[in-house]
């Protein structure tokens, strides 16, 4: 069954599809919900600098794949969340709004943000909530405490908080904190080349379902994570968006992959096998390298959907 947004372009409809693809009855306007906002590595596609047939062909077919990014829709579509920060925010931001059908068009831009970590495809968008662009006014940005020192203490960031164009709101990694009524979020340390910040998985807990986002992982093996870290998660949630960076680390000369370390995802799918035969489509790849062959080999994506797992698909929507 589709799990996608019935149309790209259309507004969400009285009812948003499941965690499983299905049709969640009532997870309509009056029900959270989370919609994918992009699904590619931090560059996006076509990618800066890349002259292979996977940026060549997307630049010649005028194909676009966004930065990994989800928005969160309240009930009514009082309130609108997004989840990163991208270089592709003016886009991710205007499908949010395009999405919210009920939202009051003289709303404030955001009620929130939501950062996993300080990496570029991550962060990156906040530039454009400054004088220069958007100029918010005390706009909610949820970050870890690394995180926020990080912003303070480093231009132009530190200037959005001293003009109180964002407020820092600092959450506790392995905490919770509520957006809006009915929803938890509990962000989840994960080791991920924490230069000067630490990186979090989000955990969105709703009154029907549950969504883990985790988009960038150093290893599944990482010594700092307790035996059976990653099934655990999985578990826990009804759909889990997964760090898809790279499919078997052809991606890569050889060696390389050890400096920019993400599981492969034919290793999580290893690892997971028996959970997408018993809830297929509920484990969704996100955060996909330019090019992974998964973007853009049908029949490896055929192979992949065969096993039971997916690929989060732009504009699809989950029921919270």
């Amino acid at each position: 069954m589709d799990h996608r947004h019935p149309h790209p372009g259309a507004p969400a409809s009285a009812s948003t599809p499941g965690p499983s693809g299905e049709t969640v009855p009532g997870a309509g306007l009056d029900a959270p919900r989370l919609v994918v906002l992009g699904r590619a590595q931090d560059g996006g596609l076509p990618h800066l600098g890349c002259r292979r047939p996977c940026c060549l062909h997307a630049r010649r077919e005028g194909r676009i794949e966004l930065p990994a990014c989800l928005g969160l829709i309240g009930p009514g579509d009082r309130t609108l969340h997004l989840v990163e920060a991208t270089p592709a925010i003016v886009e991710q931001v205007e499908r949010l709004h395009e999405l919210a059908c009920g939202r009051p068009s003289d709303g404030p831009l955001l009620d929130g943000i939501l950062l996993t970590h300080a990496h570029i495809g991550h962060y990156l968008g906040l530039a454009q909530l400054g004088r220069e662009v958007a100029g918010t006014s005390r706009l909610p940005l949820h970050v870890s405490p690394r995180v926020a020192g990080l912003l303070r203490t480093n231009q132009p960031w530190g200037q959005l908080v001293e003009l109180e164009q964002v407020l820092l709101e600092c959450f506790e990694p392995g905490g919770s904190l509520s957006l809006i009524p009915g929803v938890v979020v509990e962000p989840v340390p994960v080791p991920h080349r924490d230069e000067f910040f630490d990186t979090m998985a989000l955990r969105f807990r709703g009154p029907e379902h549950s969504v883990l986002f985790l988009p960038d992982i150093d290893s599944w093996d990482a010594p700092e994570l307790p035996a059976g870290f990653l099934e655990g998660l999985v578990d826990e949630v009804d759909v889990a968006y997964l760090d898809g960076t790279f499919y078997d680390g052809r991606e890569l000369p050889p060696g390389r992959i050890r400096s920019i370390p993400h599981p492969p995802m034919v290793d999580t799918m290893d690892r997971l096998s028996e959970r997408a035969r018993a809830r297929p489509g509920a484990i969704r790849f996100t955060h996909l390298n330019h090019n992974n062959p998964a973007l853009h080999e049908p029949d490896l994506r055929r192979r992949i959907e065969d096993r039971g797992f997916r690929l989060a698909e732009p504009h699809e929507v989950v029921g919270l």
